[in-house]
């Protein structure tokens, strides 16, 4: 039976893995920075393990008898005053993991990153292999990249490490910044939501959270090293986004199309405030950045390679809004 590490594994996305995993009666070691959070995991084959990825002591030490890693820890923020963090945690301490690894001999990694680093679209879904046509706007983007390039490093020293990409990742769990996407729906269904990016025509790909669970799992049974492989949902534009969650809330809200560059010298100015005043900006330029372009994405390689399937966005939304009835 394998012994699995999971890192980042007290939120969003590794909630859901770690019980996954431990249905299965596999043993999980959970590295978390906040002892608190151990009481998440009452399961007797999941074992708690206080630490920091950028701490390699505390690394070491959850990982010593795991044979697989899903490495899901990184700093995923919209801001911070202080850049650096990003690549502390996404790049140093992604690197602490394969450096103990290749040392312990762990004999798979699956590394989630994210589809940021992925080109925007043209009328075609970008790919894995799509060329990169334009800087990455955020910190965050920029190091996940600058950690998949690290990755291919202890490839060719004989790591066997899979990544994945996922797209803009929504459904049950805790409403935290790295599950926006349900936050948005949320508000919409209390009538708190009115405005839209732009003219609403612009594309994102949307996935739900069991999907990239799933396609974790799949990564790490079928997964070739060194390949990224996107695990991605449907592609729609605002406009279209926004009219299914109408329907599935059964709400129609008045939505305010607001100019781009509107939203752009809006976000300038809170992010400016939130330097001085030192609260958290609920939008950033580097974000505003992205609504000029089409994130549409395909999910081709992993459904033909891993054999990943996604649900249908609908259906997916529907679940979300019941999980948003079931908790108020």
């Amino acid at each position: 039976m394998c012994c699995y590490l999971v890192t980042g594994g007290t939120g969003f996305i590794g909630q859901r893995l770690i019980r996954l995993l431990s249905d299965t009666g596999a043993t999980v070691h959970v590295l978390s920075r906040n002892i608190a959070k151990k009481e998440m995991f009452p399961e007797p084959n999941v074992h708690f393990f206080t630490g920091d990825i950028r701490d390699p002591d505390s690394v070491e030490r959850a990982m010593e008898g795991c044979t697989h890693i899903y490495h899901l820890a990184g700093y995923a923020r919209g801001w911070t005053r202080d850049e650096n963090i990003y690549f502390e945690y996404n790049v140093r301490g992604t690197e602490n993991i394969l450096k103990t690894a290749k040392d312990l001999g762990v004999e798979k990694i699956v590394f989630t990153s994210t589809a940021g680093v992925i080109s925007p679209s043209s009328e075609i879904p970008a790919t894995e292999d799509t060329p990169l046509t334009i800087p990455f706007f955020t910190s965050y983007d920029k190091s996940k990249y600058q950690a998949e390039q690290i990755i291919q490093k202890y490839v060719n020293k004989g790591l066997n490490i899979v990544i994945t990409n996922p797209s803009r990742v929504f459904g049950p769990g805790p409403l935290s910044e790295n599950n926006a996407v349900t936050g948005i729906i949320l508000k919409y269904k209390q009538g708190k939501w009115h405005f839209m990016p732009g003219s609403g025509k612009r594309y994102g790909n949307y996935v739900y959270v069991d999907d990239v669970v799933n396609g974790l799992i799949l990564a790490m049974k079928k997964g070739m090293a060194g390949e990224r492989y996107i695990l991605g949902g449907e592609n729609m534009s605002y406009r279209r986004f926004f009219q299914e969650i109408s329907l599935s809330t059964c709400r129609k809200n008045l939505l305010l199309p607001i100019p781009l560059s509107v939203m752009l010298v809006v976000s300038w100015g809170i992010s400016a405030g939130a330097r001085i005043f030192n609260f958290h900006p609920l939008i950033t330029p580097e974000w505003v950045k992205k609504y000029f372009f089409d994130w549409k994405l395909s999910s081709e390689k992993a459904q033909r390679e891993l054999g990943y399937q996604y649900t249908p966005f609908r259906e997916a939304l529907q679940k979300t809004v019941r999980f948003l009835d079931n908790r108020s």
